[in-house]
């Protein structure tokens, strides 16, 4: 239904011989389809061509984004190699670390003429140019390719600054990796934040340094309170990832009881309302419904090996190969994985056992088909009517309309087929776990509304078709996803090298007036005499000679 472009379109376009073919592409697409005001005639083919200018300009900014971040890391290799420039050459504690921290400040500061952003944007993109190559290399390609922005680029370096290079890139390639079944459409910023978030607890499951912090974050835990415009204040919590969703959780729960019983405030003034009763009173004081305050619950779903540890901690067992029709579950090793708390976060294995093993925990099993990892049977001692709507939310784990990650048991169950009384096939309206599925209230509306119809299947793939005529295939939650179970493995000889060749490189800040303060403090007066004079300093590729200074590096700057 997308216009295609003719010759005689391209002979009206500007000559583009010397842009990639892909780039000349998206021009085109863009030119052709985003200037066409004519009467509308068929608003179907207006839909679809608009989609396809919308995804044409996104890859074309994420294209160009990726020339910007070429041309500032030119700007700052221009400042680092330039002999005339005052970088404190001359003062009594200069060292390489110390000039190349002046020259990112002086190319930011640059930068921040030419753009127009904020020095903090500023800083951010001089850091992502000036990285180690390893670090940003695939982001780079990718953003090159039209397949990343450099926001979500940013977020991916800054987030995997902290893991050693190998594991950082390991951890881009599995959040980065297509939707199952359809390399077409662009994650979603909900699955983006999801799959990064749990990469980065799996990374660091199997990460002593990691435990280590985790600890001394906890350690660091408490209660602050900050105030606010117009007479209200804003009060921070720090604790434990299991302890602050079960909290989360509860506030919520009881929110949506208190809504369930007429109560007029929205869920969000409820939670805060709440949330300060039982600090303050130790229970919703006064009400009716709420007055007992039950006790918090926290939905956990991991696999039955992270809940099982030897005593010498975690175990790898690796499954036997599968033979000639047989099919072998995948799992992570005995002792390690990670759980999900649906909606909220992830926890590693341990906290995942501190709360399987706790007083009070109920576990719930639920059955896995050994080849596609969906739910096929959920265990309950509900009535059929309650058991259903369980199994669908085991099932589905998620909204399961395309990139939507609200969890499913905050969802609407919906009938594919509108439901009938007098069938007893799910294909005609019945009531049946192959006519259900969980849906966001949002993606509830535009499906009742028609603005997207959907097929389902008996396997439980959802097959959509949007306004603008995109077909997009959502399936049930995997649980045998092997890049949301198995750790990610760096030997510690690539950890070292990978320490030692970041710590030589990865700049800490200097700010001007930091500059300024370090400069009056350590320069002799003579120093200060000469610092206008143009002295040598070392051109770039020096940078890469391997320095060890005891302790840990300076923590990134941007």
């Amino acid at each position: 239904m997308g216009h295609t472009p003719s010759a005689e379109d391209d002979a009206s376009m500007p000559a583009s011989s010397h842009l990639p073919a892909h780039v000349s592409t998206w021009l085109r697409t863009i030119a052709l389809g985003g200037g066409d005001h004519s009467p509308v005639d068929d608003p179907e083919a207006v839909r679809s061509r608009a989609a396809e200018v919308v995804a044409a300009s996104r890859c074309l900014q994420a294209w160009a984004e990726s020339v910007e971040v070429k041309a500032v890391s030119l700007l700052l290799e221009g400042v680092e190699t330039d002999m005339s420039l005052d970088l404190g050459q001359q003062e009594s504690r200069s060292t390489r670390r110390t000039r190349l921290g002046l020259a990112r400040t002086a190319a930011a500061t640059e930068l921040q003429l030419l753009s127009g952003l904020p020095l903090t944007q500023c800083r951010e993109r001089i850091g992502f140019a000036g990285a180690v190559g390893d670090r940003t290399e695939g982001l780079q390609r990718r953003m090159a390719e039209g397949e990343l922005s450099w926001w979500r680029a940013s977020i991916l370096f800054k987030e995997t600054r902290h893991l050693p290079s190998p594991v950082a890139s390991k951890v881009i390639d599995r959040v980065l990796r297509p939707v199952a079944g359809d390399d077409r459409t662009p994650l979603s910023h909900q699955t983006f934040r999801r799959r990064l978030s749990r990469q980065i607890t799996l990374a660091e499951s199997a990460s002593e340094v990691a435990a280590r912090r985790r600890k001394e974050a906890v350690d660091q835990r408490d209660v602050r309170t900050s105030p606010g415009a117009h007479g209200v204040a804003q009060l921070e919590i720090t604790a434990s990832a299991e302890r602050t969703y079960a909290a989360q959780q509860r506030v919520t729960a009881l929110a949506r009881t208190a809504r369930a019983a007429g109560d007029p405030r929205t869920l969000a003034q409820l939670r805060s309302d709440i949330a300060t009763d039982l600090l303050v009173h130790g229970q919703v004081a006064g009400d009716a419904v709420l007055g007992k305050a039950p006790q918090a619950h926290v939905h956990v779903i991991a696999h039955l090996a992270s809940l099982m540890a030897t005593n010498h901690g975690a175990v790898s067992v690796r499954p036997p190969k599968p033979s000639s029709g047989r099919v072998v579950a995948v799992s992570p090793a005995i002792g390690q994985g990670i759980g999900e708390v649906p909606g909220h976060g992830f926890l590693t294995a341990d906290q995942v056992r501190e709360l399987a093993f706790a007083e009070g925990s109920i576990w719930r099993r639920l059955v896995t088909d050994p080849l596609t990892g969906a739910v096929i049977d959920a265990a309950s001692t509900y009535r059929p009517t309650a058991a259903m709507r369980q199994h669908v939310q085991a099932r589905d784990q998620r909204c399961r309309a395309p990139g939507c990650e609200h969890p499913a048991m905050e969802c609407d169950i919906d009938h594919n087929v509108s439901w009938r009384p007098d069938t007893e096939s799910p294909g005609q309206g019945a009531t049946h776990v192959t006519n259900l599925r969980a849906l966001h209230r949002a993606h509830h509306i535009a499906k009742t509304r028609r603005w997207w119809t959907s097929q389902q299947h008996d396997d439980g793939a959802v097959t959509w078709s949007t306004l603008s005529g995109q077909q997009i295939t959502t399936r049930p939650a995997d649980h045998h996803e092997v890049a949301d179970l198995e750790a990610i493995e760096c030997s510690r000889m690539e950890a070292a090298l990978d320490a030692l060749l970041e710590h030589d490189q990865d700049i800490p800040p200097v700010t001007p007036v930091m500059a300024a303060i370090l400069q009056r403090r350590h320069a002799s007066p003579e120093a200060r005499q000469s610092l206008s004079a143009p002295t040598m300093f070392e051109p770039r590729p020096l940078i890469v000679e391997v320095t060890h200074e005891p302790g840990p590096p300076d923590p990134p700057p941007f």
